[in-house]
Parts: C-alpha cells; sequence; structure tokens
C-alpha cells in the first residue's frame, strides 16, 4: 500500500464516524451518528423533508479527500475553500435546474472540528456513485429504508453497511 493508499484508507475509515446533521426551518436538527445511527428516525426525517428512499448523501466539497484543513499554506487552504464554495454552488445549480429536490445535510465529525456541506437526494445507488464520482468524492452514504450504506464513489473499496462492527 502506497501513502497515498494508506491516506485513502484512513479517510476513508474516517466516514465511519460521521454525524449527519438534518436541519430545516420548520425542525429542530436531527443528528444520526453513524457509529450508533437511528435508521427509523433517518427515514421519518427524509419523508418530511419530502424525500423517500432511496436516498444518496454526498458532497462536492473536497475533491478526492484533498481537504483544506490538510493544506500546508494558509493561500493553500484558501484556494481548497473556494474550490468547496464553488463545487458545492454548482451541485445545488445542477439539481435545482433538473428539477431534483434535495435536502441540506452536515456531515460532521463526532467533535465537531470538521464539517461538510452535503444534500440528500432521492436517488438509487448507482445514481448516486455516479453523482459522487463527477464530483469527486471518495464516497458517499446511501440509504435504502432500512440501513445506511458507505457507498464508494472514486476510492476502489467495497459498500459496507453501517455501523461497521
Amino acid at each position: 500500500m502506497t501513502r497515498d493508499d494508506d491516506t485513502i484508507e484512513e479517510k476513508w475509515r474516517a466516514y465511519h464516524h460521521t454525524v449527519l446533521e438534518l436541519a430545516d426551518d420548520e425542525r429542530p436538527c436531527l443528528r444520526i451518528d453513524l457509529r450508533h445511527p437511528d435508521p427509523e428516525a433517518l427515514g421519518a426525517r427524509l419523508a418530511a423533508l419530502g424525500l423517500t428512499p432511496l436516498v444518496a448523501t454526498l458532497t462536492a466539497e473536497n475533491p478526492f479527500g484533498a481537504n483544506a484543513e490538510d493544506a500546508a499554506t494558509e493561500r493553500q487552504e484558501a484556494r481548497q475553500e473556494a474550490r468547496n464554495d464553488d463545487g458545492h454552488a454548482t451541485l445545488l445549480a445542477e439539481l435545482r435546474e433538473a428539477g431534483v429536490p434535495f435536502a441540506r445535510v452536515d456531515g460532521v465529525a463526532p467533535d465537531g472540528e470538521y464539517r461538510e456541506r452535503c444534500v440528500a437526494v432521492p436517488l438509487g445507488r448507482g445514481e448516486g456513485r455516479a453523482l459522487a464520482r463527477r464530483f469527486g468524492q471518495l464516497a458517499f452514504f446511501w440509504f435504502d429504508g432500512l440501513q445506511i450504506w458507505l457507498e464508494p464513489g472514486v476510492a476502489d473499496h467495497a459498500a459496507e453497511v453501517l455501523p461497521v462492527a
């Protein structure tokens, strides 16, 4: 395994510890800790937001696992943050233009130190993977109504049901 493979594997494992935060103007924030997920609560909130399974949750931020926090200089970090803003805006614009419903979701580290803007979109597994790959995402989350899956985007990895034992 090369250093890049080690980094990708480390980032893949970090997905296992994600907390999904679903908030809207009408309801308090629902936190789904993927280490101990509550698929029933997730399904109920998605339904309240007009999204029924099958639902992909993905981001356009930090393509290929290149986080702004990993940048060596402030200038590189600022460029990555600008790319994240552009990618997020492009994803939202494409969904709106296509008339695809979506809900805002944040993917957050359990300690709150890391956050990515995401969207939940009613997509099948293959469609979710295609969209994640278009935006250079290592992985995305997919909800089938019963279980939450960690699915590969550009990462060469097998899909996993969360939580991972």
